[in-house]
């Protein structure tokens, strides 16, 4: 176990790194040095691309990075740019591995919600009555009023909004019943801290109270049940929550906002941030899931109804417009409104974005602190090439 003053945060919330990831892409947005806005046709987005993020990249001095994009529920641009590896020089390509951090929490709803649809879980029921190994501590609020929805919605009024103990290949993890009591390292114990269900606080402790929900409710680990309910049936081949150092697949290497490199630290939170392997495809390819396709392919893919996607899409009760169940709100201008979520996990910044009416996608995944840097030009320049209005924010861009 190693403290944070060893090694900075490894699962961020948004408000403690930059404010967010988000905050720091919306920084970008509104300062960056001005540039004109080109019309540029559609089908020019992927050699645009090609001149704009190794530029990027090298002005940034962020390694490498790898982008998806999907039309109509088609992926169209699956790319890697400069390097997974700097000292040996690897490149980044379509199939190297990244940890997407926070964005597990979109992954992990999709879990949850599957029980749903199964009638094992009530959203409305109080979490704490489908765990067996763990549960939350007595404090002066009612902890019946933390319901499954409240969690996923961040409204149950819980602590531990990220966690800052680093592991390494070898070490011995904590148990989840371990990391929800709070270890050397952490926020601490997850407990109810504000009254449920009257207010948005982030908390990545609550996921990880989900995790223990779905291997409580169905005997079986979270990430073989993962594996087999969400990612299998998607095509996600390769996703997984499970670290491989041997694997002939290569992962990025994470590096520090000045470059040095950290190892792959290991996460025992799958819930909250522990989605350790995955591609920009494979993410994609869930992302597009939560909206129809050209090809008439139905929001949820099979896997959820339509109707349980729209639920989650929609915006929670008391918070503000901001957050659904497992997904966050982006609006950007009158007319438009983006869903997202972005993560943060050490050496790795992580984003993705979704116009759930028109089925476009952007899937931007990167090995390093400074990642989210590089993603307000990049946002812009999809967005304008497949005609999602974002002038209001890009019109400041510098690309």
């Amino acid at each position: 176990m190693r403290e944070i003053l060893r090694g900075p945060i490894r699962t961020l919330p948004l408000q403690k790194w930059c404010g967010g990831l988000m905050t720091c892409v919306m920084t970008f947005f509104l300062v960056a040095g001005c540039a004109a806005v080109q019309q540029v046709n559609p089908d020019s987005l992927e050699t645009e691309l090609d001149i704009l993020v190794p530029k990027l990249l090298d002005e940034q001095s962020v390694p490498g990075v790898s982008i998806a994009i999907v039309q109509g529920g088609t992926i169209i641009i699956a790319k890697g740019y400069g390097f997974s590896n700097k000292n040996k020089g690897t490149p980044v390509k379509p199939e190297t591995h990244f940890q997407i951090g926070s964005v597990s929490k979109t992954l992990t709803a999709w879990g949850v919600m599957k029980l749903v649809e199964r009638g094992l879980v009530e959203l409305d029921a109080p979490v704490d009555g489908y765990l067996k190994r763990w549960h939350l501590p007595k404090t002066e609020f009612d902890n019946k009023k933390v319901t499954v929805r409240r969690v996923l919605s961040h409204t149950g009024g819980l602590s531990v909004s990220g966690y800052h103990g680093v592991f390494v290949d070898g070490d011995k993890l904590p148990t989840i019943p371990e990391s929800l009591d709070g270890y050397s390292g952490s926020d601490g114990g997850l407990k109810v801290i504000q009254e449920p269900g009257t207010g948005f606080r982030y908390s990545s402790g609550g996921y990880t109270l989900l995790q223990l929900l779905i291997e409580d409710v169905i005997d079986e680990p979270f990430a073989s049940y993962m594996q087999r309910t969400i990612f299998e049936p998607l095509g996600m081949k390769n996703s997984s929550y499970q670290w491989r150092p041997n694997s002939q697949v290569p992962s990025a290497i994470p590096y520090s906002i000045t470059g040095v490199a950290y190892p792959h630290y290991q996460i025992i939170e799958q819930g909250s941030g522990g989605v350790f392997n995955t591609t920009g495809s494979d993410l994609a390819l869930f992302v597009a899931a939560s909206a129809s396709s050209a090809e008439g392919k139905p929001a949820g893919r099979g896997l959820l109804k339509p109707e349980t996607v729209r639920q989650m899409l929609a915006p929670a009760d008391q918070t503000d417009g901001s957050y659904g169940l497992g997904y966050k709100m982006f609006p950007v201008s009158k007319e438009v409104q983006l869903i997202t979520h972005d993560g943060a996990n050490e050496g790795f910044r992580a984003m993705y974005l979704l116009h759930p009416q028109k089925g476009d996608v952007i899937v931007i995944l990167t090995n390093s602190d400074a990642g989210g840097k590089i993603m307000a030009p990049i946002i812009c320049e999809w967005s304008e090439r497949v005609a999602i209005d974002m002038s209001p924010l890009c019109k400041s861009v510098s690309r």
